[in-house]
């Protein structure tokens, strides 16, 4: 029988939007609730979130999950995500901004942009920081969407980075912009010396 709470865990993360493959869920089930779990346990509590149409597998990638539907979701706009890559930050990101976008209508060519460039944006957040969790804030009003990403910074040795392949000098840095430059309408980082925190701000006109 599957654990109870596990299974209350994974409703929860789903209502909320998120989506992804069997590493994903386990990464958030480990950062949201500290609750490692082992494989068989998870693709058990998955199978329970497909039965109760909550979920469904994906049409052709193995161990991949989406959303049966709209209905039972109900996003949150402000949350904080882990700052290590491997607990899968950007795709709780992805899947929750996705979801929001089309429950308000958004046409499903500005929802990939959308996707494209806050992917590109919390890239930079999850390699530039402190490894502390990373803030999320977004909204849509007036056919106006908001979005902000907020993270402590780690301190910078650019010569090491580069030997670890973080920089192609700064290009990877350079490049992300520029696509985020095209696909916002307008964006903006502050950083903040005194806090050492670095704020990403973004808006597009969506309708």
């Amino acid at each position: 029988m599957t654990n109870p709470e596990l299974i209350n865990a994974l409703r929860t993360l789903v209502r909320s939007g998120c989506w992804g493959n069997q590493k994903d869920f386990a990464a958030w089930l480990r950062f949201e609730y500290s609750m490692p779990v082992e494989e068989s346990e998870l693709r058990s509590g998955l199978s329970q979130m497909v039965s109760e149409n909550l979920l469904k597998p994906h049409s052709t990638l193995t161990d991949d999950y989406v959303l049966a539907s709209l209905d039972n979701t109900q996003p949150i706009t402000r949350y904080r995500v882990s700052g290590f890559l491997a607990d899968s930050p950007i795709q709780m990101v992805r899947a929750r901004l996705e979801v929001f976008l089309r429950l308000h209508g958004v046409s499903d060519e500005v929802i990939v942009d959308m996707s494209i460039a806050t992917t590109e944006a919390m890239e930079n957040a999850v390699k530039y920081n402190d490894h502390n969790p990373i803030e999320i804030l977004y909204s849509l009003e007036g056919g106006e969407f908001r979005i902000e990403i907020r993270n402590g910074l780690r301190e910078v040795e650019i010569e090491r980075d580069i030997e670890a392949g973080k920089y192609n000098s700064s290009l990877t840095l350079m490049r992300g912009m520029m696509v985020m430059s095209k696909l916002f309408d307008e964006l903006d980082i502050e950083i903040k010396d005194a806090e050492n925190v670095a704020i990403f701000t973004a808006r597009k006109k969506v309708g």
